[in-house]
């Protein structure tokens, strides 16, 4: 290695250059392009002196952004990461016939973004594995002065607001207004969060990037960040309306296609109480399977929120809140290997509808009909009594949470 660019670099450090300045004179160290990736997804500065000759890469800086796919990709590090390096980093060569490496960029145990080394000028192997990580740690050190204290009269991008809101990073209340301030989000205006479990999605498109422009076209001006290994988009809840039948119906085709599970939380006004709206969309993902009609691939929290509540009951006691007739058609489906709590279950939620039910379950209409005949025989139910039915709904749902969604 030049030991001489190597002193120019640090000593432009020292010097307070730029970040667009020292990142120039890393990458003439490392003999490589570089782009510096910021942690939402956005290119915060990248080589201009030596670039790579392949068009993903002038793609990607020319729009400032790497794509939403490539990202979630990079969430999955753990994984991901090249396996008996000596340093954390990530080789990836199913981009393009050039290979990149990827190293993250931390400081305070704060992840700020990541370095992109693609292979051009010299082979990765040509460079010591010490001098990526030292490159990469000036970096992260530039990055961070660069965000705490540079460009403190621009314009607040929303996907910074909203990952500042996913990762608690305002002070206070006041704080958050001062940024919300310089950002297009309307204060007060009502917006819903959604957020989909990313666990099992793998992209390397890092070229036009498909995945957010089809999102932002169910979510026009929306934000959209991946964090961890989630997605989350703050929506107006307009663009979210649950009456509007034939926007969500395309929704659910687009998720279904890229296999993906989307809750959306109540609608909110008072942004900075974001944390427990994402906890509704995460809680409606996770209490899906509780629903009738759990084939859908988005659930309002609306839906599920009867589960939820009752999941704050410690589960050992839950059977006390259970009332006398549901339990006793319980036991007596134990006993007898019937299944008449379900198929009651499932004719409360259909609206007393024989015909929905027999569809759900499985079988003819005259086999509910006998078992609601049976049933009330049995244990004298008064299905015709409002405050009757919904005590057994609601014991029902009890149950449902003690045995298990499949059960």
């Amino acid at each position: 290695m030049d030991q001489t660019k190597k002193w120019q670099l640090v000593q432009a450090s020292l010097n307070g250059e730029s970040l667009d300045q020292i990142v120039e004179k890393a990458a003439l160290f490392l003999n490589s392009p570089l782009v510096i990736i910021g942690n939402t997804s956005n290119i915060v500065a990248h080589s201009t002196a030596i670039t790579a000759p392949d068009e993903t890469w002038r793609q990607a800086v020319e729009r400032g952004y790497i794509t939403l796919e490539f990202s979630a990709t990079l969430s999955k590090w753990d994984q991901l990461k090249d396996k008996g390096a000596r340093y954390e980093c990530m080789t990836v060569s199913q981009i393009s016939g050039r290979r990149r490496r990827f190293y993250r960029l931390t400081m305070h145990s704060q992840l700020l973004g990541y370095m992109n080394v693609t292979e051009a000028g010299e082979a990765f192997d040509a460079t010591g594995e010490e001098e990526y990580y030292f490159v990469a740690q000036l970096i992260a050190k530039e990055l961070y002065t660069h965000m705490k204290f540079s460009d403190s009269g621009r314009k607040t991008k929303n996907e910074d607001i909203l990952l500042d809101l996913v990762n608690d990073g305002f002070v206070n209340r006041g704080h958050f207004i001062d940024c919300l301030r310089s950002s297009s989000l309307r204060p007060g205006a009502a917006y819903r969060v959604l957020c989909a479990d990313l666990t099992g999605f793998l992209s390397y498109n890092a070229g036009k990037d498909s995945f957010k422009l089809e999102l932002l076209r169910f979510f026009p001006g929306g934000a959209i960040v991946i964090a961890g290994q989630a997605l989350v988009i703050l929506a107006e809840a307009r663009h979210c309306d649950p009456h509007d039948s034939e926007r969500l119906k395309e929704l659910d085709g687009y998720l279904k296609k890229k296999k993906l599970v989307c809750g959306i939380s109540d609608p909110v006004s008072d942004l900075f109480a974001f944390k427990r709206y994402r906890k509704q969309a995460i809680n409606a993902v996770r209490l899906r399977p509780y629903l009738l009609a759990n084939d859908r691939n988005h659930i309002f929290y609306d839906e599920v929120k009867v589960y939820d509540l009752l999941s704050q009951i410690p589960r050992s006691e839950l059977m006390y809140y259970c009332g006398r007739q549901a339990y006793e058609l319980y036991q007596y489906d134990q006993a007898q290997q019937t299944c008449y709590l379900n198929t009651l279950m499932v004719y409360l939620q259909t609206n007393r509808s024989v015909n929905a039910t027999a569809r759900y379950l499985h079988v003819h209409r005259n086999t509910i009909n006998y078992r609601i005949a049976k049933m009330r025989e049995l244990f004298q139910l008064d299905l015709e009594s409002f405050s009757v039915t919904n005590q057994i709904l609601l014991s029902c749902q009890l149950i449902k949470l003690i045995e298990g969604p499949h059960s």
